[in-house]
């Protein structure tokens, strides 16, 4: 990946302060948009998020907004403007989303330490720390007990674990813990005998958030949650190495350093993203956080400017992010300047990269696009059945798609999680055997995986079936970065070859409506297109229209294209099916 110039971002860096100046000038006379209850009680009649969802998050727009500009420029309009919010915020009747209560069985519920509390809590303890003095002192003593009370409180009064997501593997522990600590740090300075365990508990309870990454560094729950969960990882590490004197660094450690790579290694030349998992194929990543990472270690690379996400990108509009990537910029900046960045390290721009603990591979091709395949488990954070998968891009195109991450809805993270498309096996381009798709859970998973860093990856994934039918299913893919072609071959063993044997259809996954002649599949993008060739074909292809609810809740078409596999004339109890695919110029 070729490394930007400082002149791009400092390009960057101008039009995102200008974005922050305009909503500035924008929202100025306008009220906070009011989150009541008929909305709050959407979720739990309709299971639908996003209403009252859009309403909160406008609200937080407005706390970065003025958050940001109060302490970057210090306008006396901005201040006035913030004491507004910051009072509307501490008015606010609950801090978390209404995904994360239960006020039927929680008489409590107004105080619940979530994602979106925690959040809130470092913001206002950031703000009014960054502008100490220049705050009406009582506004600032009610942020301060705001904040105590429905964070810090209930979480130092309550037993390691506060909730699931301390000591947790994912992103919640990073966001919750990052934000408790650095908001701790602000507000605690005058209690160390208070914040020193606190501080501990916090270092405890992130050791296991790091130790949920792969040992190649991968995020299994995609790369936006790789984006939001180092944000507040990083956040914290850097406060409290300041607060510390340096005495606790938590980026020392080797495994940090492979994690911070792990952002590169997602990104196909064109700009798009892998989308494994509750992933985004058109995914941005934060500047502030790349060039954290990027001044930290030797390696790090940051993806085209063209792929940096504006103040406008997150529509959460996380105070923690947003400061930051202004701020760290800067420093960035700064750092070039002065020619205090570390060595830049020539990894020899690799057309094919290899992820073994995370168990994947990936290859990249002249056009921009590429091919990425999957091992894994059906247990991971954010899950969707899909071991064995691949996806194949041409240009910036992604011709077989992996839809990743869905619309957020209660039955997204309940029961009814896996009837969902983009979370079902159906939703992604692996067989489908007797009728059925794969099974959740850990144990139905990828027994053996193996890539040679040149294209070529074999991928046994029987046991992610769940069915004592079959004995094996072994997939082999073997990529051209420079011919931009895949050659397919899945073979399945039944455990016992009989009057009844397993049958296996192959399932390809596009958004492109696909043209069917004989033995071929042909798809057209608006540049790029592929032709996929099945050999030794018996019957007939077809495909089924489906509708997906993709992650901003916007309705897409879907076109899984199936076939038969047909029986091993040769070796019984085998079915085999080779395709390849070639890509075609429009």
């Amino acid at each position: 990946m070729k490394q930007i110039s400082t002149r791009e971002i400092e390009s960057y860096l101008q039009k995102y302060i200008a974005c922050m100046q305009a909503h500035g000038e924008e929202l100025m006379d306008k009220p906070m948009p009011a989150a009541d209850e008929e909305l709050f009680a959407l979720y739990e009649t309709t299971g639908n998020r996003l209403k009252y969802e859009s309403v909160y998050f406008a609200r937080r727009k407005m706390l970065a907004v003025y958050g940001c500009l109060s302490l970057l420029e210090g306008k006396p309009e901005y201040l006035k403007k913030l004491e507004e919010v910051l009072d509307g915020i501490c008015e606010e009747e609950c801090w978390a989303l209404p995904a994360h209560i239960n006020r039927k069985e929680d008489p409590q519920w107004r105080i619940c330490v979530d994602l979106f509390a925690s959040e809130t809590a470092h913001a206002l303890s950031d703000i009014i720390s960054g502008l100490k003095g220049r705050l009406p002192s009582a506004l600032c003593e009610k942020v301060r007990e705001n904040v105590f009370r429905r964070v810090l409180t209930p979480f130092m009064n309550a037993a390691a674990p506060y909730a699931k997501w301390e000591g947790g593997d994912n992103n919640w522990n990073a966001v919750c813990c990052g934000s408790i600590g650095c908001a701790a740090i602000y507000l605690m300075q005058d209690e160390p005998e208070l914040l020193k365990p606190l501080l501990d508990r916090i270092v405890c309870s992130l050791d296991s958030y790091i130790a949920g990454f792969s040992e190649d560094g991968a995020c299994m729950e995609g790369l936006g949650y790789f984006t939001y969960g180092m944000t507040y990882y990083t956040g914290f590490a850097d406060m409290l190495y300041r607060y510390t004197d340096g005495a606790i660094d938590l980026m020392e450690d080797e495994k940090c350093r492979r994690i911070a790579m792990f952002q590169q290694k997602c990104y196909f030349p064109s700009g798009r993203t892998l989308s494994f998992s509750d992933g985004d194929s058109r995914d941005t990543y934060k500047m502030g956080l790349t060039c954290f990472l990027a001044m930290r270690y030797a390696g790090v690379e940051i993806p085209p400017i063209s792929c940096a996400g504006g103040f406008d990108e997150d529509s959460c509009y996380r105070f923690m992010a947003n400061y930051r990537d202004v701020v760290w910029t800067r420093k960035y900046l700064e750092q070039a300047e002065k020619g205090l960045l570390p060595a830049e390290e020539d990894d020899g721009a690799a057309d094919c990269l290899v992820l073994p603990g995370a168990q994947w591979s990936i290859c990249r091709g002249l056009s921009g696009g590429g091919m990425a395949a999957k091992g894994g488990n059906n247990g991971e954070s954010h899950n969707h059945n899909d071991v064995g998968s691949f996806l194949y891009l041409a240009g910036d195109e992604m011709l077989l798609t992996d839809l990743g991450a869905g619309e957020y809805t209660r039955d997204y993270f309940g029961e009814k999680r896996y009837d969902i498309l983009c979370n079902h096996s159906f939703g992604h381009s692996v067989p489908v055997i007797d009728g059925k798709g794969q099974k959740e859970g850990t144990e139905y998973a990828c027994s053996h995986f193996e890539a040679d860093g040149s294209g070529r990856t074999v991928i046994s994934f029987g046991q992610a079936y769940g069915t004592e039918r079959v004995k094996s299913l072994t997939r082999s893919l073997c990529y051209d970065p420079a011919k931009e072609s895949l050659q397919a071959e899945d073979v399945l063993e039944d455990r016992e070859a009989g009057e009844n044997p397993v049958s296996m259809k192959e399932n390809l996954v596009t958004q492109y409506k696909p043209v069917i002649v004989g033995n071929a599949i042909h798809i057209a993008g608006r540049k790029y297109g592929c032709r996929i060739t099945v050999e030794d074909l018996e019957g007939s292809i077809g495909f089924e229209t489906k509708k997906h609810s993709n992650h901003r809740g916007a309705e897409e078409e879907v076109y899984c294209i199936t076939w038969e596999v047909p029986a091993d004339k040769e070796k019984p109890g085998t079915r085999k099916c080779r395709f390849r695919v070639e890509m075609e110029e429009i």
